[in-house]
């Protein structure tokens, strides 16, 4: 017989940060040894949810097709607050929907996940080590990631192009932090988690890069993050 939905098991009242952590990690595990929870997944789970929804992580993720939350993670309907963009930036209507979910949906986690792989990574790469002019029609999803590819680039990382992925979820993950008072807020009061991830694309392995939050001060309404 087969078990339970995400959806169905998930519990009555929302979890800490932590928690919500440990079951992504959880998810991510089940998901590497191929017990897929998502074969039980029916249209019947969104019953449930037409009250509304209370999902454990909102993430921040690339738009990449290889790179789905809720099938990395082994999560069902209702569990995980997707917005996704290529190169996994934020702009203020990225910033606008995770503070959304985490001021009225009372989201305990942001995780930032870019993938190895990343075409809009190797996009800004290729700008800045000259072997591509900048496609104004790009401009909006490259420019944001160039100092994170800097970044990469002065630390002397044997592989450049994962520590450019690396840095880019952590540089966006660190801006969230302060980038809106009710965002900087939640975390002094320890009721939301802001963390990095980098999905490794030969695996399916979704690494968290320190799970620690970043510190958040005080801070007026969020700037665009785009072009920090």
């Amino acid at each position: 017989m087969s078990g339970p939905s995400p959806a169905a098991a998930a519990p009555a009242g929302p979890p800490t940060p932590d928690e919500a952590l440990a079951q992504l990690k959880a998810g991510n595990a089940a998901f590497l040894r191929g017990e897929n929870n998502l074969g039980h997944v029916h249209a019947g789970d969104l019953d449930e949810l037409q009250g509304g929804q209370h999902p454990i992580a909102t993430v921040v993720g690339c738009a990449d097709s290889r790179t789905p939350p809720t099938i990395l993670f082994n999560q069902g309907f209702g569990r995980l607050f997707s917005i996704r963009v290529a190169g996994n930036t934020v702009d203020r209507r990225g910033l606008a929907s995770i503070v959304y979910a985490v001021k009225h949906l009372h989201c305990p986690l942001v995780v930032v996940m870019g993938h190895t792989g990343c075409g809009a990574v190797a996009a800004a790469e290729a700008i800045v080590d000259g072997r591509a002019p900048l496609d104004p029609s790009l401009e909006e999803m490259i420019v944001p990631i160039i100092p994170a590819v800097l970044d990469a680039r002065r630390s002397g990382a044997p592989d450049m192009a994962v520590r450019a992925v690396e840095e880019n979820a952590r540089r966006v993950a660190e801006k969230l932090a302060t980038a809106d008072t009710s965002l900087a807020q939640a975390i002094a009061k320890g009721t939301l988690k802001v963390v990095a991830a980098v999905k490794h694309m030969h695996s399916g392995e979704v690494r968290f890069l320190g799970e620690g939050s970043p510190a958040a001060g005080p801070t007026a309404s969020g700037p665009v993050l785009e072009h920090a």
